[in-house]
Formats: C-alpha cells, structure tokens, sequence
C-alpha cells in the first residue's frame, strides 16, 4: 500500500473543515503518525469550533477504504457555548486496530455543517516469521521500507543508529527494539569511576530505559528495550601499585560489607598459603558475579513498571572469558532473552571465533532465547558472512544479527549483501524449528572450569580473565578439534558436573589444560567415569581424576614460540601469516586425531561419516524428528590469507538405519543420495546443507478444521480464527517433533491475509489469527505446506462480517489518559503513602485540595507545594556526584549545579503534577523529556473543559514515580481530578470506550493491487547459489556458487557439468551476464514497490521481468504496469528467457521456470 505523507509536524492535523456559518472541524491525530498497526488503538480528536455557540448534535465518523469496505460511526456531541472568542471543543475518539482489514483508510468526520478528513494506513502486526532477524539499523528515512521479511529479510530492528519517528518501519513489516539505551562501552558513559555495582550507576541506567520506554510505549512494532553494549565491571587505580586493577573497586568493596559486614581481604593482603585467605578470596570472586545480573534486575524492573509485556535484554556474550568483570552463565539470569555478539573474525580462530564466543557462553544458559550477531565489519565478505551466521545458525539459537555497516538498504555498496539476504530468507523459513524444540546436548563435553581460573588467581591477581591464562587460550583448539571430525563439544561448567547434568546428558567430557579442579567437581569426574563416562585430559592437565584418559597431546599453534616472540615485539603484521584460520587447524589436527581415537573406541560416533574434515556437524532433534546441520568451513591454504575459504567436495554418509532423509533448506530428497545416505556433495564458500530426518518417511500434513470466535467483549483479538496443521507419516500417524511450515490464509478475493512460517511442537502447530470487522464474506482458505517433503493440504472456513460492530469505535468517557496507564496508577496508589502535589502558576489550589481530601482515604498522604519552590536540581554530597549516572550523560557536580535531567528536582518521593507545560517547569520538563503519550496542546489537547493524565517513573527522579494532570481551565482539571480518583480506587466504566449510537459496516470487496501469479513448468535443484543464467538455443547454462557450470536442458534436466577451472570464475561469470540492453529499463517509478529495490532486469519485448531483493518478481508490460507479482522461495539472482518461460536463478541453487503463457 502506499503511505500518507505527513504534511506537518507536532500532533497531525489533517484537512481542516469550515461551514458556511462558520463552524470549523479539524481532525486531529494525537500519535502524529498516519501509519498504525492491528494490535493497538487509533486515537483520534476532533476539535468543534465556532465564533457561535455550539449546538448539540452529531457528530458522524467515516471510515472507508478502496477495497470497498465502509464503517460508518454516530457520537452525540454535546453544546457549547462561546468563551473568550469562540465556542470550542474536543471530542476524543478511538478506532480498534484490531478490527480493521490492513490497507490504505480515508477517515471523515462530519459535525456542525462541515467535515475534515484525514488519510491513514493500517498494517497488519503479524509477522511472517517467529524467528527473529535483526539488524542493528542504520537506514534511515525511506530506505526503512526495504527492511522488511521480504525484501531485505528483517522483523525486528535494533533501534540505536535508526529510530522509526516516521513509522517507516511499521510500514515495512517490522519490529522496532531500541537497543544499547543505557549506552555502550564496558563503563557507563565510558567513565572508569562507573562501576555496575554502584546504586547511583545502577539506578541512573535503569532512569535511562525507563525513559526510553516510556517513549516507546505508544508504538506498537516495540516489543522491549535493550540496554547495554559491551557492560563490564571496571578496573580502578590500585592506592599500592598505581596500576589499574579490578581488585578493590570502591563501589564493590561498599556493596560486600553491606552484605556481610566484615572487611573485604584485600589482594594485596591475600596470602595463598593461608587457608583462610584462600576461603575469602574465593568467597569474593564467586559473589562478585552476582554484580551484573543484580544491575539488569533493577533495570529490567524499570521497564516493566512501564510495560510487563516488553522483554529486555544486552550485549552479554562477548564478555564470556572475563570473570573478573563479572562474567558468568549467570549474567543475564535476569532477563528474558540472551543478546550477544563475538568475538569478531579479526582475531583468534577467524571465521570460528564468533561461533566460538557464541557457544562458550551459552553454557548453563540454554532455556532461553538466543540473539546473536556472529560480524560487525563492514568489509566483510558475503561468503564470510553467511558461514559465520551458519556456524552460529545451527547451534540452535532463535535470532541472528547484522551489523551496522553490512545492514544492506544500499545493497550496491554492501559487499556482504548477498550472504544477508539469503541467509535471512533461509533462517525465517528453517529457523522456526528452534523457537519449538529445546537445544540437543551432543555426547562429547568440554569443561570451561572456574574453579581453575580461581586457584589461579588466588596465586596470581594478575589472572583476570580466562583468554589470559593458558586453559583460556587453549579452548579455542579443543573446539577446532570437535569440527574437524565432524562432532560438537559443548561448553560445560564446573556446576554442571556437580549438579548431574554431565551425567545425565553427555557420554564423554575433555579438560584442557586444568592444573585445579574444586574438590566436588572431581568427586564428580570420578563418579562420571566410574560409571562408563569418558573424561579425557590434555597432557597439559595436572588436575589428577580417577579413570581419566591422558590424551598424550598438548594444545598448541603450530608456530607457537614464533607467534609469542612476534606478540611480544608487537609485530602484528609480520605474525598474521601464523595465524590464519589455516594454522588454528593444524594447530587443532592432533588433538582432534587422539580425541577421535578415543571416541571411537567407546563407540561414540560423529554426526555423520565425511571425508573432508572441514565440513562442520552438529545434530539438533527432538521426538521424531532429527536434523544434521553441514557448513563448508574449507580454508583455501593456496590463498593463504587469514579467512581465506574455497569451495568444497564432500562425500558424506548418514547412519544406514532405514529412515529418509529430506533437504530441508529447499525440500524434497538430494539428488546427491540417490534414494540412499550417502553421497558426494558440492559446497560453495560457506554454504550449509541440512540433513532432516524423520523416524518413518512423511504421508502428508493434515490442515486442522479452522475454530472462528467472535467475542467482542475481547480487548485484544476479538474476532480471530484458530488454525493449524499435525504432520503425518503414511499411516496417518503423528510425526512428533519440530517441523518447518508453511502457511497461508487467503480470503475469498484471493489476498493472502496471513503468512507465516512457523514449526510443529510435538508434530503440531496451532496458531490464533485476528480477523477485521471489514474482512470479506465467503469462503477462506487455510493452506498448510510442510517445508521438508513438499506436502500440502487446505482446510476452509465461512466468514460473515459484522453488519454492526459497536466496539469497533468509541469515545472516551471523562479525562484522556493512555489505557495501561490506568493500572500504573492504581498501582502508584497501593505503594505509594506519601505523595508531593505540584501545582502550577495557575489557579489550582481547588483541584489540589480535593486531590488531596479524596486520597487521604485511599492511605495516600499528599501535601501540596507550588512548582517555584522545587523547581530547582537535587543536591548531590560529593560521594554521590563521584559515581552518579542520570538520564542526561556527563559527570555530575557536589551541589546544586546539575540540570535537571541528570539528578532529578529537589523533591523526595512519588509526586503528582498538576497545571500545563507552560505555567508547571515540572510538566514542561516532563514533555521535554518526550514521555507523555500525546503532546499537550491548549484548545486541541486535551481540549477546552478537558483534562490529561499520565504517569511516569524516573523522569522527576530516579525511582520516583509521577502523576501528571494536564488541563488549561477549570473544568479540565476538575475532570482529571475525578478520572484520577477512579482510577486510584479502581472503578472503571462498563465499557472502555462510550459505544456510539449508531454503527454500520460494509466489509471489502475488492483487493487493490492483487496481481496473478505465473505457474511454475519445472524447477532444478543445483549445487549452491546460481551466480549466473544464460539462455542458449533450447537449453541454459548456469554458473553456480560451487564453480560448477551446467548445462540444463529446455526441460530443466541435467544434461551436462563441468568445473570452473581455478582462476577461471569471473571470465566464466561474464560469458553469462545479460545483454546490456535487455538488462535494464525505465519503468513507471509509481508502478515500482516502494519496499523493494530492483536488483535485476530481463526484457523480452514487449515484457519486463523485474527481480527485486528479497525475491519478489514482478512482470511489467509494454506501457510499464505490472502484469503478475509473485514471491520466490529465496532470493533471486540470476534470470533468463527461454523462449515463453523465465528461468528464474535463487540464491539456494534452485532454478525455477515459469511459464509466462
């Protein structure tokens, strides 16, 4: 649909009316966007006005569309009479979201003889993919429009380089998480002094988030605040040494002698021959990990206040290796979601380093979801890019992200724009299967050991972090180790031991280069191997465990002594060529050939059986379903450089155990198999294979009966249908497990309302659906398509829309406020006893009173100051100016020379505001602070003889909790008053809007914009990504990704394939490119989607064929208007006439021919 264009700023009004007598109508819309959503309320306010007195009457609002449907609203309006110069009202009125069909709106409002309108657009919430794909945007403006799941890929956008102000990304398909809020850089603001276990840090991030959600609290793509980018306990000066440590930082000294009220051993006075001290020590380095999670708790706190519904979350894997700063599995227990980056490809292992990071800490914390962003580089490459978000990928994790500098809303200037495109389409489609079956602990462990680091330390203070001591820096080989023959080591953690889940989940465990173990963990080793368990040591280890294996091998590069002198001179560039990824493997080959030999003595098998070492396993199941994941991680040793990779043949055998095995990137059975489990594949750089593998072989998938409900007494969904799908083995027998589906719901005139990807728990998805009041009548369809074998069934379900609907609008009953806002203050009520009211320069000493009078009751105490007497800065002592953190960043001062907006007002406790923003300095800094849902506005907002609540937390101060009452007279006030108390008390009207008099609908007709697909003729299956499509006389020749070139016939078989000779690509890639001429052409600019950017031409007079990223592909004729639209299964990269049939090329290696006639 095509986007109203705001044609001014603050709250949007739109096409003011005037009658002939005068009356003049203007149509406000208070969340000044045009671009709404089916999960929230439309606020609209219509402002009556006249020189006259107003007469009662009708006021009538029209809702109609260009799909045909027409709503249709009566509200009485009451008289009033002139004031001042004119007669004026404000009459506040709602639209459910919920009950409207997505499209282009005109609403009208017709009262006293005139009209206003205004243009809006409603998008539909639902978003195509429960897995998430998330760029850490920078688009800005219109490029937001191509973010979405079917251009660029993306539904949820980390928000700190972009913000969505002009609803572009509503408008897009996606949601909007605003992300490092607090800030970003180990410290808050970068100031050493700021310690996360400081209360005056703490709290003055938490007022950060807060603030940010209030802000967002009126959008309805926000689905949570993120806060921090790289948080880390501080180091500070040591008073000894005069050396930085992160031993006796100040604030973390306070917080344990609050807890236990003794002295904290210092470490210069820590003696590790002393048991005593040993203890303490101990005790401190363990309780200090409490510090960041404690900080998001609070944090997480703030925000909920706001919302309960938004998730949180932070940066906090890069971190994984930095006990000392505080890292553990548990630094983010408090959080509902675990965000978190590399562990770049720059350094370590190279293009294993972000998989590395991701799975090292991970550890003990595999409940939740998982986000993860692998690169952050702009120069990455897209084969670079996709192999770092394929190692991550298949770890089971339920989000992946992009960097800034690769988000690809520019394609043309992004190098690894492809790799990000395609990945996305492939993750949304097979990454559904995570957010529904839990992560498949593989048999082989490996233990990251605390304790270890701890002994260590306690000899050595200097052992801060685990990647500076040598069991730290060996992991990295023991995990190259597992890849190289094709098994997965998870991280584990001494608690992991102890509490049982070794033994419970996992047949054999690897220690690297352990001196010390605390003696229940090897209690529980020896337990572990007594019992048949296999625990294997580096020679390196000194840690002595009953019925341990001595591998015989110690971990090491192979130029180790040369990389340690070059480190040591800092001759970086002169180390680079002992480093590369080539050289972490052969550094890994040992220990990784003694492991193998071990494992397979005790019978533990690989994934799967391969010849080529660099492929890279693991195997994700549940019920009756497996996965075995294959990436191409080849480094190309003839390159030689640091992440050099090469295309890769393999040849790959599955367990021979009877069950079938399905491709399930594109589905159907590899070719590469033959009917069997063995086979030689080709790989492009990076590219990644799924193996997927069901107990008995697929029958069909079974739509389930669609359950229709209408229950408008519903806030949310009131009309919705249930649909679903259970697939079935051949029997008709349930396939348990977790699935990829596919499904659409289409209504009678062919739109498709839904699609979703989704996956089967336990061999079902079920998944409830809202429907709109002005829906069409007649026969839907559910279509459900499993995404393994191709199956497909359709259920149907009879829709009859609504000819009444009268929850469809309303308006409100007394003083405006933000609905949620009802529950904050009745909350506010129950824990506040003493509250401040705060008046303004106006008359409101009345309205203060009774506030005061009918809260007394409710055990609320209130007294009343006017805003002169603490519209000034809090005072801060010196202790606390040293380490304050506020909303406004920056150091504070001791005193009183802050503003505001860093330390708060000089005013104890929860307070309530009353007045405007322009006679209340505390209600003007409350708008400042963009926190109020709609911007106040004399005569308008909230209107004459109207009042305004809102509440907030932290903006007056930290912790503190507000009450704003806005109104510019009497009457308005005394409105906002009586709303108030019925909040406080809880009593709430029978109904949440006051339903109108008369209503009716006419639901849609047509479907603006619906265009036919084409059919599909055949479709191929080739190696990798096709990188180039020729059409020659009755056949195709195509260049894919793996260096094959192949020769297809008129029919899409296989007629003949070659390799590209080394060297050789780029000749072989241009004999294929397009003819110039037929590769490009001007088209009508308003006949091209606006959330789409061309990516390539095809031209057989008189038709275009016009292929956009993301894969849309679109037909347009001789006079340029588009004849047929459809969406590709991927991304689409290459096409081709032949003859009547375009020959589409996907990025996943398949061709699809579509017959144009």
């Amino acid at each position: 649909m095509r986007p109203w264009r705001l044609l001014a700023g603050g709250t949007l009004a739109l096409l003011v009316g005037t009658a002939a007598g005068a009356a003049e109508l203007k149509l406000v819309l208070p969340l000044a966007r045009t671009a709404y959503q089916t999960n929230e309320t439309i606020r609209l306010a219509v402002v009556r006005s006249s020189a006259e007195p107003l007469a009662a009457g009708d006021l009538v609002l029209s809702v109609t569309s260009p799909n045909g449907s027409k709503l249709s609203f009566t509200f009485p309006v009451a008289a009033a009479p002139v004031v001042g110069k004119d007669a004026r009202t404000t009459e506040h009125l709602h639209l459910n979201g919920g009950l409207l069909r997505p499209g282009n709106y005109t609403v009208e409002a017709t009262c006293d003889g005139t009209t206003a309108s205004v243009g809006m657009e409603v998008y539909s919430h639902v978003r195509k993919s429960d897995f998430k794909l998330i760029p850490w945007g920078r688009a800005q403006k219109d490029q937001k429009l191509v973010e979405g799941e079917d251009s660029l890929g993306f539904n949820l956008i980390y928000a700190h380089y972009t913000n969505d102000d002009d609803a572009n990304y509503i408008r897009a398909g996606c949601d909007v998480m605003p992300n490092c809020t607090m800030g970003g850089g180990h410290q808050m603001d970068l100031r050493q002094e700021c310690d996360w276990s400081d209360p005056y840090v703490a709290r003055g991030g938490t007022a950060r988030v807060v603030q940010r959600a209030l802000q967002m609290r009126t959008r309805p793509n926000v689905p949570g605040i993120h806060f921090y980018d790289e948080p880390g306990l501080t180091w500070t000066k040591d008073p000894v040494t005069g050396q930085g440590t992160p031993h006796g930082v100040p604030a973390q000294v306070r917080a344990y002698q609050s807890a236990f009220a003794r002295e904290w051993l210092s470490h210069h006075k820590l003696d590790p021959s002393n048991p005593d001290h040993v203890r303490q020590w101990k005790h401190w380095a363990y309780w200090k990990l409490g510090f960041m999670d404690a900080a998001w708790k609070e944090a997480a706190f703030g925000v909920n206040c706001v919302e309960p519904t938004y998730l949180t979350a932070t940066q906090s894997q890069y971190g994984w290796s930095a006990y000392t700063d505080g890292y553990y599995f548990n630094v983010v227990r408090s959080l509902p979601i675990v965000s978190g980056h590399g562990g770049y490809h720059d350094y370590g292992p190279g293009y294993f380093n972000p998989s590395f990071f991701l799975e090292m800490a991970r550890a003990r914390d595999l409940a939740k979801p998982c986000w993860y962003l692998p690169c952050w580089y702009g120069n990455t490459t897209s084969d670079e890019f996709r192999l770092e978000q394929y190692l991550s990928f298949q770890m089971n994790i339920q989000g992946m992200q992009t960097p800034p500098d690769i988000d690809p809303f520019e394609p043309a200037k992004k190098p690894a724009a492809q790799g990000v495109v395609e990945s996305n389409q492939l993750m949304a489609r097979l990454g559904t299967i995570f957010t529904t079956m839990p992560v498949t602990r593989p048999p082989v462990a490996m233990l990251y050991s605390l304790s270890h680091l701890i002994n260590e330390q306690v000899k050595d203070r200097s052992v801060n972090y685990a990647h500076g001591e040598t069991h730290g820096e060996k992991l990295p080989l023991t995990y190259l180790a597992s890849k190289l023959i094709q098994q997965q080591f998870m991280a584990v953690v001494d608690e992991d031991i102890v509490d049982g889940t070794l033994a419970a989940n996992h047949k054999a465990v690897i220690l690297t280069a352990i001196k010390f173990l605390d003696p229940p963990v090897v209690a529980a080793l020896e337990e572990f191997a007594a019992k048949g368990g296999l625990v294997l040591t580096t020679s390196d280890c000194t840690v002595q465990i009953k019925g341990a294996t001595n591998l015989g091998v110690t971990p090491a590069m192979p130029d180790a002594e040369i990389i340690k002198k070059l480190a040591k001179e800092q001759k970086y560039k002169e180390m680079a060529p002992y480093t590369t990824v080539g050289k972490w493997f052969q550094g890994a080959q040992p220990l990784a050939t003694a492991i193998k030999a071990q494992l397979d003595k005790a019978g533990i098998k690989p994934v799967f059986e391969c010849d080529n070492p660099y492929i890279v396993a693991t195997r994700q199941a549940a019920g009756d379903i497996e996965y075995l994941f294959a990436v191409n991680a080849e480094y190309d040793y003839k390159a030689g450089e640091y992440l050099s990779m090469k295309p890769a043949v393999a040849t790959i055998g599955l367990p021979d155990d009877g069950r079938p095995v399905y491709d399930a990137v594109r589905g159907g059975a590899f070719a590469e198999l033959k009917g069997g489990t063995k086979g030689a594949f080709r790989f492009g750089p990076g590219q990644m294979h799924v193996f997927a593998r069901t107990a008995r072989p697929i029958g069909s998938v079974k739509a389930l009966a669609p359950v229709l409900t209408c229950d408008l007494t519903l806030a949310q969904a009131p009309i919705r249908v249930e649909v679903g799908a259970t697939l079935l083995d051949a029997r008709g027998l349930v396939l348990s497990g977790s699935a990829p589906l596919h499904i659409r719901v289409i209504d009678p005139l062919g739109f498709t309302r839904y699609e979703r990807y989704v996956a089967t728990r336990l061999g079902t998805a079920t998944l409830s659906l809202p429907l709109a009041a002005n829906d069409p009548a007649g026969e839907w369809k559910v279509v459900a398509r499993e995404l393994l074998s191709g199956t497909e069934d359709t259920a149907t379900f009879a829709y009859q829309p609504l000819e009444k609907c009268g929850m469809l609008a309303g308006a409100t009953h007394r003083a405006v406020f933000f609905a949620p806002d009802f529950d904050r203050v009745h909350r506010f009520a129950r824990i506040a006893r003493e509250a401040t009211i705060v008046t303004g320069s106006g008359d409101y000493a009345a309205a203060a009173k009774r506030l005061a009078d009918i809260l007394d009751p409710w055990g609320l105490r209130c007294k009343v100051v006017d805003a002169k007497e603490v519209n000034k800065p809090r005072e801060l002592s010196p202790q606390e100016a040293e380490t304050w953190v506020g909303i406004e960043s920056g150091r504070a001062k001791p005193g009183r020379e802050n503003s505001p907006a860093r330390v708060g007002f000089d005013i104890v406790g929860h307070v309530i505001l009353l007045g405007t923003p322009q006679d209340n300095p505390l209600i003007a800094h409350v708008e400042k602070m963009k926190v109020l849902p709609y911007a106040p506005k004399a005569d308008e907002m909230p209107g004459r003889g109207r009042g305004y609540i809102a509440w907030q937390r932290d903006i007056i101060g930290h912790g503190q909790e507000s009450i704003t009452l806005i109104a510019y007279d009497a009457e308005g006030m005394a409105e906002a008053v009586g709303t108030l108390y019925e909040m406080v008390a809880g009593i709430q009207p029978l109904t949440p809007w006051r339903m109108p008099a008369n209503h009716s609908i006419a639901a849609a007709t047509t479907a603006p914009g619906l265009l036919p697909e084409l059919k599909t003729a055949w479709v191929a299956v080739l190696p990798d990504r096709v990188d180039a499509m020729k059409a020659l006389t009755n056949s195709l020749r195509v260049l894919t990704h793996d260096d094959s070139l192949i020769n297809l016939g008129a029919d899409g078989k296989l007629v003949g394939r070659t390799d590209v000779a080394p060297g050789e690509r780029e000749k072989a890639a241009a004999d294929l490119r397009p003819d110039p001429q037929n590769a490009s052409r001007d088209l009508p600019k308003e006949n091209l989607p606006q959330d789409r950017i061309v990516k390539l031409m095809a031209t057989k007079p008189p038709v275009t064929a016009v292929a956009f990223w993301g894969g849309t592909l679109i037909l347009y004729d001789a006079a340029g208007a588009p004849t047929s639209r459809q969406q590709m299964p991927q991304d689409i990269t290459a096409l081709a006439w032949l003859g009547d049939t375009l020959a589409v090329g996907l990025a996943d290696g398949r061709v699809v021919a579509l017959a144009t006639k």
